[in-house]
């Protein structure tokens, strides 16, 4: 076989795929396996919209939009999840 520039796995077969490649368009091309769309914007836009249908007040609802920059910032999305999942709500 000729040699060429391409990484080769531990089999010593190119990858004709980087990881970073992979990572961002394997789920786009199967059908149905698309990932969400997330981010802080929108975890933020849930918390008003849930705050807002629970009757909070826009200065209430402002302190807590205002203290997810801080949490945000300060925790991994795992802290979150254990936090939610050892919380009594």
């Amino acid at each position: 076989m000729l040699s060429d520039d391409r990484p080769t796995n531990p089999a010593g077969l190119p990858i004709f795929f980087s990881k970073e490649f992979l990572m961002e368009n394997a789920f786009g091309m199967f059908p149905g396996f698309e990932p969400d769309e997330w981010s802080n914007d929108a975890c933020r836009g849930y918390v008003i919209m849930a705050m807002e249908d629970c009757g909070f007040s826009k200065k209430e609802i402002r302190r807590v939009v205002g203290q997810l920059y801080e949490v945000f910032d300060l925790n991994s999305v795992e802290d979150a999840k254990q936090k939610f999942h050892s919380s009594p709500y």
